[in-house]
C-alpha cells in the first residue's frame, strides 16, 4: 500500500469517518430489518423506485439520528489534546461511549419493527408518555424479545461490530503543531457537517428549518410508508418536547356526536360543478391592509395598501367577520387545504404528522382534477413540499422549477433572502395553469410581504416607505403583483372556469390600530370568493368565515360525492347565525354571534363582546350570559374531537366506509 495513502487512512479523520460509517450501516441493515418484519404491510404500491426514494429520503434522517447521538463522541474524538491518545482510560471511554449510544440505537430501532405493526406509526415521545404508567411492559417485552430472537441476534451481530471494527484515533507523530491544527480543523469541519446532518441537510442542501417527522412524508406514496423512511431514535429525538395534548372527555362519545362532528356526508344529488380551484395565499396580507374592510379606521379617511383587493373586494364573495385559523406560515395548507386547525402547536410540526389526512386534492381526485402547489421559495422550505405530498397533491413548483424556465427570468429574480420575486412567480403560476389539463385545483403562496421588507430594486420608487412600516411598500408590491396576475389569468381559457379564493396565510404582528392588536385582532384576513362567470353571488355575506372552511364549502359546491373529514364548515349553507370559528395561538378562542370566548383548560378565562367593545376591554366572563355556557361547550367539542380523532389517526373516512 502507498505510504502516504496508509498514512492517510491511518489518520484520526479518516478513523472517525470509518466510525460513522459502521453506524450508517448499522441504520441501513435495521432499516432491511425493519421492512422485512413489516413487509406486509407494505406490499401494497412497494416498487423499486419507491423503495429507491424511501432509502434516499432515508439517508437523512439516518444523518440527523446519526449526528444527534454522535455528537459528544466526535467532539471526543477530535479534542485537540495531545496527551488524550496516550490515556487508555480516556480512548476506553470513548469508545465505549460509541458502542453504546449506537447499540441502544440499534435496539431501539429494531424494537420498534416490532411495535411498529400495533400503530402503523414510528414511536415518538407521545408513545412514550402513553404507556409510562402501564405496568406490564416488562412482560409484554420479555414475551415479544423471546418471539423476536432474531433481533437479539442481529442486535448483538451489531454491536459486536462496532466493538470489533472500531478505530481509535491515531497517536500523533509528527511536530505537534501538525497535530493541533489537523484536529482543530477536523472538528471545526465535523462540527459543521454534524450541524447541517443534525438539520438533515445533508451534503449541505438549503433547508429553513430542521426536518421534523412529517417531512418523511415527501418520500412516501401512503402515510404507512414513513415507517421506512424514519428511524426511531430521530423520531424520538425530534419529538421531545412535542409530546400529544392530553385528550380532554369534556362528553361522552354520543353527547360529542350531538354538539359537534368533522364528518361531512354529501348529498347524492348535488350538481357536480367541474371549475377549476385556484387559491391565492398572500404572505402576511392581514385584513388591516384593505382600505375596504376598513371604512371607519382613522375617521373614514383610512384608503390601506391594496387599491386592487379593494377592486376584486367589490365584485368577490367576503363575509361580514372573517379570521386566519394558523399563527405561522406552516399552519396555513393544512387549515385552506385540510380543514385542519393549528390546536396548540403546528399540525406539520406535531406528533399528528404522520396521520392519513384528507383534502381538497385527494376529496376532488375521484372527479378528475389534477393538482398542483406553487411555492417561491427553495423546495425545501418550510416543509411544504412533504405536507402537500401528504395530501395528495400531483406536483409541487418551487424555486428549482421556477428557475428551470427561462421564459420568467430565472436566478435574476431571487431576491437574495427568502425567494423568487412576487411578480415573476405569479406570472410563472399563470402560466403553468394553462398547460395544466382541466378541471385543476391549484395553490400558490407568496412571499415577497416578508422580513427583510424590500422590493425589487425597479420598484424602490414606485414603492416606498411612508412613514408607517417597511411592510406596507411590500403589501402594495404584493398587491401589484395579484394585478398583474389576474391581468394576465383572464386572457387565459380556463379563467372564466374558475373559482379563485384569496386568503392571507396569517395575519401580520406589524400592525398600527389598536383594534387589530388584540387577541381577535391579530387573526382577522381577508378571505374572497372571487367567480368571473358570476354564477357565484357578490358582496359581503352576513356570518363567520374562516380558512378551514374553504375545503368542506368548495368539495359540497363541486360535487365530491364521497365522505369526508374536515373541521371547519361549508359556508354557503350555514346560516349566519350558526356560523363560527375557532383559533388558537397561547389559548383556545371561539368566535360566535358577538362574541369571543377563550379556555384555559376546562375554565372560560376571557369572555368578550367584541362588537361593542372590538378592544376587550371588559371581560364578560362568569356573568352568567347564556352565550358563554353555549359557546364554551362548542369550544370544547371541537378540541376534544380533533384530539381523539388527531390521537387515534381517525382523520379520514376509511375506503370501506366511502363506498
Amino acid at each position: 500500500m502507498n505510504t502516504k495513502f496508509k498514512r492517510i487512512i491511518d489518520s484520526t479523520p479518516a478513523g472517525l469517518l470509518i466510525n460513522l460509517l459502521w453506524a450508517y450501516l448499522a441504520y441501513s441493515l435495521c432499516r432491511v430489518a425493519f421492512l422485512l418484519e413489516n413487509i406486509d404491510l407494505f406490499s401494497d404500491g412497494l416498487t423499486f423506485s419507491s423503495l429507491m426514494r424511501m432509502w434516499v429520503g432515508g439517508f437523512r434522517f439516518d444523518s440527523s439520528a446519526i449526528f444527534y447521538t454522535n455528537s459528544l463522541f466526535i467532539l471526543l474524538y477530535l479534542l485537540p489534546c495531545h496527551l488524550k491518545e496516550d490515556k487508555k482510560w480516556y480512548q476506553g471511554i470513548v469508545k465505549w461511549l460509541f458502542v453504546v449510544v449506537n447499540g441502544l440505537c440499534m435496539v431501539i430501532n429494531l424494537a420498534d419493527s416490532v411495535f411498529f405493526s400495533y400503530r402503523l406509526q414510528r414511536s415518538t415521545m407521545s408513545t412514550v408518555v402513553e404507556f409510562e404508567g402501564e405496568g406490564n411492559l416488562l412482560k409484554i417485552g420479555l414475551v415479544e424479545t423471546v418471539s423476536h430472537w432474531y433481533f437479539v441476534l442481529l442486535a448483538a451481530v451489531i454491536i459486536y461490530g462496532f466493538i470489533r471494527l472500531y478505530r481509535a484515533p491515531a497517536r500523533p507523530h509528527r511536530p505537534l503543531w501538525h497535530y493541533y491544527v489537523t484536529n482543530s480543523v477536523t472538528l471545526a469541519v465535523m462540527g459543521l457537517v454534524a450541524v447541517c446532518g443534525m438539520r438533515g441537510n445533508v451534503f449541505f442542501l438549503s433547508a429553513t428549518r430542521p426536518i421534523s417527522v412529517g417531512y418523511a412524508q415527501r418520500f412516501v406514496d401512503r402515510p404507512v410508508q414513513t415507517g421506512i423512511v424514519l428511524n426511531t431514535p430521530f423520531s424520538l429525538i425530534r419529538t421531545v418536547g412535542q409530546v400529544a395534548m392530553e385528550e380532554p372527555h369534556y362528553f361522552s362519545e354520543e353527547e360529542l356526536a350531538v354538539i359537534y362532528s368533522p364528518v361531512h356526508v354529501p348529498s347524492d344529488t348535488v350538481e357536480v360543478r367541474k371549475k377549476n380551484v385556484v387559491i391565492l395565499m398572500v404572505e402576511s396580507f392581514a385584513q388591516e391592509f384593505i382600505g375596504s374592510l376598513n371604512r371607519d379606521l382613522d375617521g373614514g379617511t383610512y384608503k390601506g395598501y391594496t387599491p386592487f383587493a379593494d377592486s376584486l373586494l367589490s365584485v368577490s364573495m367576503h363575509w361580514e367577520q372573517s379570521f386566519a385559523n394558523a399563527a405561522f406560515s406552516i399552519d396555513s395548507p393544512p387549515a385552506l387545504f385540510a380543514s385542519i386547525p393549528r390546536m396548540n402547536r403546528p399540525f406539520m410540526t406535531s406528533p399528528h404528522s404522520l396521520n392519513d389526512i384528507n383534502s381538497l386534492a385527494t376529496e376532488l381526485k375521484p372527479l378528475g382534477y389534477h393538482s398542483a402547489f406553487f411555492h417561491g421559495a427553495d423546495n425545501e422550505s418550510l416543509g411544504f413540499n412533504a405536507f402537500t405530498h401528504q395530501a395528495g397533491f400531483d406536483e409541487y413548483y418551487g424555486q428549482n422549477e421556477f428557475y428551470a424556465d427561462s421564459r420568467f427570468g430565472g436566478k435574476k429574480e431571487f431576491d437574495g433572502y427568502w425567494g423568487v420575486w412576487d411578480e415573476p412567480f405569479l406570472q410563472f403560476f399563470a402560466n403553468k395553469l394553462t398547460e395544466m389539463p382541466q378541471p385543476f385545483f391549484a395553490s400558490v403562496f407568496t412571499l415577497s410581504s416578508h422580513h427583510p421588507f424590500k422590493v425589487p430594486e425597479k420598484y424602490k420608487d414606485v414603492f416606498v416607505d411612508e412613514g408607517q412600516y417597511p411592510l406596507h411598500k411590500c403589501i402594495r408590491y404584493a398587491d401589484y403583483s395579484l394585478r398583474r396576475f389576474f391581468a394576465t389569468a383572464e386572457r387565459q381559457p380556463w379563467y372564466r372556469n374558475t373559482i379563485f379564493i384569496l386568503s392571507a396565510d396569517h395575519a401580520s404582528s406589524k400592525t398600527t390600530h389598536d383594534v387589530y392588536k388584540t387577541e381577535l385582532g391579530g387573526f382577522r384576513i381577508p378571505l374572497l370568493i372571487f367567480d368571473p362567470s358570476g354564477e357565484l353571488p357578490r358582496g359581503e355575506q352576513q356570518g363567520i368565515a374562516q380558512q378551514m372552511d374553504i375545503m368542506p364549502t368548495l368539495l359540497n359546491y363541486l360535487g365530491a360525492r364521497r365522505p369526508y373529514v374536515a373541521f371547519g364548515k361549508d359556508l354557503f349553507n350555514t346560516a349566519a347565525e350558526d356560523s363560527w370559528a375557532f383559533n388558537w395561538d397561547h389559548l383556545p378562542q371561539y368566535i360566535k354571534g358577538d362574541y369571543l370566548l377563550q379556555l384555559d383548560g376546562e375554565r372560560v378565562s376571557g369572555f368578550y363582546n367584541y362588537k361593542k367593545d372590538p378592544l376587550l376591554k371588559t371581560n364578560l366572563a362568569g356573568k352568567g350570559l347564556p352565550e358563554e355556557a353555549e359557546m364554551a361547550r362548542s369550544a370544547k367539542a371541537i378540541i376534544q374531537s380533533y384530539m381523539h380523532r388527531m390521537n387515534a389517526n381517525d382523520v379520514t373516512i376509511k375506503q370501506s366506509s366511502r363506498k
